[in-house]
């Protein structure tokens, strides 16, 4: 932060005072320094200065030429507003187009302008924008950069970025940077699969334009060490804002990034933010301007991005005072103070004109900062603006200076008085003058001393007024007397007087003689002290006065002689104050006249070149010695090189040998002596007649540029020049006045300028010069107006359409010949050696039209074509953006994802026809179908850019290609793409599944596979679910599994449950899943013999030789089969250990009684149960014992109960057991046993 100020305190310098001037002048904008508009667009630019009362306001080129109206290019209006219309590049004037313009507003406070303004227009060219491919690790970061041609980078930034004509959001991964730089952060191998294009917006023109696509090719991290895709280099950016330095490198592993400022790490700041970009500092300050370094760094090395960044505080400058009022002849000091960085040169204007340093003004301080005017007059009011300029920027600020007539005057005074001795007064005397004045007292003409009974003090009011007060502490008699205040300044004085009277004896105080210069006035006071007094009156030789109409005594004794003469009011003046009826005093002064030197009047004779001339200044009185000398302009004459001067006692004479045109001016005699110095001055005029220097001939003028019809002339006076103009090309018939605006002026030499030459100045003009000596001369020439080749007619564009004829055309105006030539981009067009371009020229009498036929219009022209018109006085331009439209390219087809029944494609439309997309088209087949049997999705959005494919069927291969529409047609088709769908769980069933019991524990299963169109891939296997359907099971399957083996397929379930029903489904499964199962069916398995013997078997003795076999049926689940009936067998036990011959007994029932046994004999009996398949289980073997006959009786009247448990135990007995009977082996086994079950025992109670 620089303070630049500047104080000077000069005791001796009379301070100025600010004051309202009660008119202004301001700034409504004095930021404008720049305006860049395109020249298809045109520009209205409003005046940045105003004031009030209403400013007059004036548009300036930077040079200090006033602008001029050009018709239908610049304009200003009435309100100063500057207007430059659109143009074509053929009215491209630099002057006017491309410069430094300021504006000034300008009133009675003065005239203040604007800093320079920068006015400069963009032409609409053709330029494109680029991306190029870049290549990154995976993990890493990808930077893309939109590049911008250098010629319109100025112009041109980027609005936005596309990932596959869809809009990036920076978030998650993306970022785009202030610069307009792309990142992608965490670089991933899907990135690949995208295009990327930058947008950009012409600031100007509003233009957009969309760069190429871009593609990304990641590779898998490979060891490397770090390289800097983006950095930053120095700059210099505004204090306040934000500034964002790039830095971004590669590697692997993965660099780390590190900051620092001038060699330091960056210091703890919430301003300061790293970012994947870069490092972003927000509000930028002074303090943040230094080197910064980027360091990269891994473990294979290392790499760092430097840059400079400057930050510059804006420029901000204040002039004091502001407004300041003040008398001439003071002392100006203008300070001016700045705010901003260094580095700045200051300039000073005084109502827009630079101020150079003179005898009055000066310039110092260090930068210039403070401006001094001593002695200010009358021309140096104004108003005073301080410019600042660093680089581009400028600031400026103003003061209005008023410098008036500061003569001092008496605006307020005190009166006569009579004090007593010892008694205080006081006397006031306020003055206004500029600048403010110095009061100084005087009593009786003698200047008041201060002392301890004298006392003065003054000061300055904020109006300027100085009031001063004289205090008189214990006055005596002798300081009563004539009190005078005499205002003073640097422009002059004032003063005022009164008669204070301290009473007392009256006295008159010795006067002093007094000199008075005749013609002027002269004021004699009457020195008398005390009070009272009578009279006090005037006497010359003892004349009473006054005596005549040049003298007037005033009642405080003053007497005041007006026009003094010398022989009349030269000599002694008596003073006498009555102080008693009979009693006088009084005091002579004696006044000497001293005569001032008069000049008689002397003129100068008419003169002409070459004459003698003799002037005589002759003083025909004033007192002696006097002094004659001679200035011519202001300088003093000295005899010589023609000029002589011959002095006498009372006479001078000028006389000069040869009078030419440098003996014009004023010449001025001086008289001086001792009364006083006078001077008389006259214009010598030597008069010639105007003659041409330079006569003007005709010429030829260009139009749209500057042309100077020459006439100079010369002669006393000066002679005044007049053009006039006589239109056509005839002879003249009438000549008019030249008006004399803007756009036509006389120069100093009386050439006329044109600064832009139209047609209508075509004609005859007329130089006339007159002085008023001799006759007037005149001479005329004719202007003969040259046309420029200019292009008149064109299409800034147009379209095409390929394989179609197309013409351009261009028309052309101008002098003949013109000579058009076609350029395509930068190159021009030959149709010798290009056969598809044509080139037809025809001249239409006023225009000459060239057509470019192009036979066909093919895609390569959809560039800038121009045509250049070419003659001797200029050269032209049109640009006509040639649009060709086609049906667009295909779409870049490809497969993000393919599942079972669907499938993602996403696409990337390129080249887009130069029309519209409209939309998309699908198709889709089996592969072994040819695309007669397709099935299409129409009519897709052409914003969605990713379609999902469904119903689908799995597990086949699909042929896919797509077209893109514009309104011109359909593309076509995309790259055919073959893709195959992933396999599903099978949508149906096995077909043709049988049950078949092969035993009692297995049932065989057959079946076929499902249908083919239902499998959805390969069936790989089966799952056979079986349940058992008897009452109690649970319902569950039992599932088992199985490869397929072909399109038939047999499985055997074992180890089933005999007789048992069973429910059986199966299913095909593939790679994805298990399809549906077929219906449940039902088998039963083949029926067994019982595998459990009857229950709960007795046997009851009931006579010797009958017995009763009971028992209960089986549990059914051991029955294994329809249950047909019982079998029981038996035979006897004898003694001998023989087995008697085994019988049995077959039943349906549960009971059975066994007659015909022996009496009294051991039987083994067994129970079993029976079905189609055969026997079953044997019970345990019981024992019995048929009963003897003596027991009958007993038996019938107490059946006795009969019991048997196993080793022979008994429950109970009451009476003595017996003991069982032996038993051997039996001659035969049980068909289903090879030996006899446990050994049992009976007890019979």
């Amino acid at each position: 932060m620089w303070l630049v100020t500047f104080l000077l305190l000069l005791d001796s310098l009379h301070k100025a005072r600010p004051e309202d001037v009660g008119t202004s002048l301001y700034f409504v904008n004095d930021s404008l320094q720049q305006v860049t508009f395109s020249s298809s667009v045109g520009v209205v630019v409003p005046c940045p200065a105003a004031g009030s009362p209403s400013a007059a306001l004036r548009w300036y080129l930077a040079t200090g030429d006033d602008i001029y109206d050009v018709p239908h290019i610049r304009h200003v209006h009435a309100n100063g507003t500057l207007q430059l219309y659109p143009f074509s590049p053929s009215a491209f004037n630099s002057f006017i187009h491309d410069n430094d313009y300021f504006c000034t507003a300008e009133n009675a406070a003065g005239k203040i302008r604007s800093p320079n303004i920068r006015v400069k227009a963009v032409f609409r060219e053709p330029y494109t924008v680029r991306v190029e491919d870049q290549r990154s690790m995976r993990g890493n970061v990808a930077v893309f950069k939109c590049l911008i041609p250098s010629s319109v980078q100025e112009y041109v930034s980027v609005v936005s970025w596309e990932k596959d004509t869809v809009s990036i959001i920076p978030e998650n991964r993306f970022f785009i940077t202030h610069h307009g730089g792309l990142y992608i952060s965490d670089v991933q191998k899907e990135d690949a699969l995208s295009t990327y294009r930058c947008i950009t917006k012409h600031k100007y023109s509003g233009e957009t334009r969309q760069s190429n696509g871009a593609r990304l090719s990641v590779t898998d991290p490979a060891e490397s060490i770090p390289t800097i895709l983006d950095g930053f280099h120095s700059q210099e950016v505004w204090a306040g804002h934000t500034v964002e330095l790039p830095c971004t490198a590669s590697g692997y592993p993965i660099p780390a990034i590190r900051w620092l400022k001038d060699g330091r790490p960056l210091p703890a700041d919430s301003r300061w933010t790293k970012r994947i970009t870069g490092l972003t500092i927000s509000d930028l300050r002074t303090e943040d301007s230094g080197t910064y370094i980027c360091e990269v760094t891994n473990t294979f090395g290392s790499a760092e991005a430097t840059g400079t960044l400057t930050v510059i505080d804006p420029l901000h400058v204040t002039l004091t005072p502001k407004k300041l009022k003040t008398g001439i002849g003071s002392t100006v000091i203008l300070s001016c103070a700045l705010l901003g960085s260094p580095e700045f040169t200051i300039r000073w204007y005084r109502n827009t004109e630079l101020v150079l340093p003179d005898e009055a003004v000066s310039i110092r301080g260090l930068s210039n900062e403070t401006l001094l005017i001593t002695s200010a007059q009358k021309s140096h009011s104004g108003a005073y603006q301080c410019f600042a300029t660093r680089k581009a920027q400028t600031a400026q600020d103003f003061a209005i200076i008023v410098l008036e007539d500061g003569t001092p005057r008496i605006v307020s005074s005190f009166s006569e008085k009579v004090v007593n001795p010892g008694e205080q007064f006081s006397l006031m005397c306020a003055a206004k003058g500029a600048p403010p004045p110095t009061v100084t007292w005087a009593l009786d003409d003698e200047p008041i001393v201060r002392d301890g009974s004298h006392r003065t003090n003054q000061h300055t009011m904020s109006d300027g007024t100085t009031i001063s007060h004289m205090n008189v502490t214990g006055p005596q008699i002798r300081d009563g007397g004539v009190y005078r205040c005499t205002a003073r300044n640097s422009v002059g004085s004032a003063e005022y007087q009164a008669r204070i009277n301290v009473r007392g004896p009256p006295s008159i105080r010795a006067m002093k003689n007094i000199t008075a210069v005749a013609g002027r006035d002269t004021l004699i006071n009457c020195r008398v002290i005390g009070y009272p007094y009578y009279s006090i009156k005037w006497y010359k030789d003892a004349l009473l006065l006054p005596d005549n109409h040049r003298q007037v005594v005033f009642e405080n004794g003053t007497l005041k002689l007006t026009d003094v003469q010398k022989g009349m009011d030269e000599g002694e003046y008596l003073c006498s104050v009555l102080i008693q009826p009979q009693l006088s005093i009084s005091q002579s002064v004696h006044v000497a006249v001293k005569v001032p030197p008069l000049i008689q009047p002397f003129e100068f004779p008419p003169a002409s070149i070459g004459q003698l001339l003799y002037i005589p200044c002759v003083v025909s009185s004033g007192d002696m010695p006097i002094r004659i000398t001679w200035r011519k302009d202001g300088q003093v004459i000295i005899s010589g090189s023609g000029v002589t001067i011959e002095s006498k006692e009372f006479m001078s004479s000028l006389q000069i040998s040869s009078v030419s045109l440098k003996h014009n001016g004023n010449y001025t005699c001086i008289a001086s002596n001792a009364a006083a110095t006078v001077s008389r001055e006259r214009q010598l005029i030597v008069r010639v007649p105007p003659r041409f220097v330079v006569q003007p001939n005709n010429q030829d003028g260009i139009y749209g540029k500057a042309g100077v019809l020459n006439c100079s002339v010369d002669g006393y006076p000066p002679p005044k020049v007049m053009w006039k103009h006589a239109k056509g090309s005839g002879s003249p018939q009438q000549y008019h006045p030249v008006p004399l605006t803007g756009r036509t002026q006389i120069l100093a030499n009386s050439s006329l300028l044109i600064r832009h030459v139209l047609e209508e100045d075509m004609g005859y003009y007329l130089c006339q010069a007159s002085n008023g000596v001799g006759t007037d001369i005149s001479k005329s020439m004719f202007l003969t107006v040259k046309i420029p080749a200019m292009i008149t007619s064109h299409p800034n564009t147009t379209i095409a359409i390929k394989g179609h004829a197309k013409e351009l055309n261009c028309t052309a105006r101008g002098e003949r010949p013109i000579i058009i030539r076609w350029e395509k981009g930068d190159t021009v067009i030959d149709p010798d050696r290009v056969m598809r371009y044509a080139i037809a020229t025809k001249d239409n009498g006023d225009e000459v039209v060239s057509t470019l036929k192009l036979k066909p219009a093919d895609r390569g022209d959809s560039v800038f074509f121009s045509c250049h018109a070419i003659n001797s006085y200029g050269e032209d331009r049109g640009l006509i953006q040639l649009t060709v439209q086609e049906p667009p390219d295909p779409p870049e087809l490809e497969i993000r994802e393919v599942k079972a029944r669907s499938m993602n494609l996403r696409w990337t439309q390129r080249f887009d026809g130069n029309s519209i997309i409209t939309g998309f088209d699908i198709e889709y087949k089996n592969k072994s179908d040819s695309w007669d049997f397709k099935q299409s999705t129409r009519n897709i959005s052409p914003t969605i850019n990713q379609a999902n494919i469904v119903d689908l069927h799995p597990a086949s291969v699909y042929s896919i290609r797509m077209y893109s529409f514009n309104k011109i047609g359909r593309s076509e088709p995309s790259k055919e793409l073959t893709i195959s769908t992933e396999e599903a769980a099978p949508d149906g069933p096995p077909m043709d599944v049988t049950l078949q019991p092969v035993t009692s524990q297995s049932i065989q299963v057959t079946w076929k596979a499902p249908k083919k169109e239902l499998q959805n891939g390969v069936i790989r296997g089966y799952q056979i679910g079986y349940r058992e359907n008897s009452p109690g099971s649970n319902g569950q399957y039992s599932i088992v599994e199985m490869k397929a083996t072909g399109d038939s397929e047999v499985y055997t379930l074992d180890n089933l449950k005999k007789f048992a029903q069973y429910g059986v489904v199966v299913q095909a499964f593939n790679r994805a899943g298990t399809g549906p199962s077929s219906s449940e069916i039902n088998a039963t398995t083949l029926e067994d013999v019982p595998s459990q013997p009857p229950e709960n078997v007795r046997a009851l003795s009931i006579t010797s030789d009958v017995a009763v076999i009971s028992w209960s049926e089986p549990p059914r689940s051991t029955l294994n089969g329809v249950l047909k009936g019982y079998r029981v067998i038996f035979w006897s036990l004898y003694v001998d250990g023989e087995w008697g011959e085994m019988q049995n007994i077959t039943t349906t029932r549960e009971r059975v009684e066994l007659r015909g046994m022996e009496k009294f004999t051991n039987y083994s009996v067994q129970v079993l149960a029976y079905t189609q398949a055969g026997d079953g289980v044997r019970s345990s073997v019981l024992y019995i014992q048929t009963k003897e006959d003596g027991f009958l009786g007993r038996l019938q009247a107490e059946p006795p109960a009969l019991m048997w448990r196993p080793n022979g135990d008994c429950a109970q007995s009451p009476a003595p057991s017996r003991a069982s009977a032996p038993h051997t082996r039996a001659p035969s086994q049980p068909p289903e046993r090879n030996h006899w079950g446990p050994q049992t025992s009976c007890c019979l109670f």
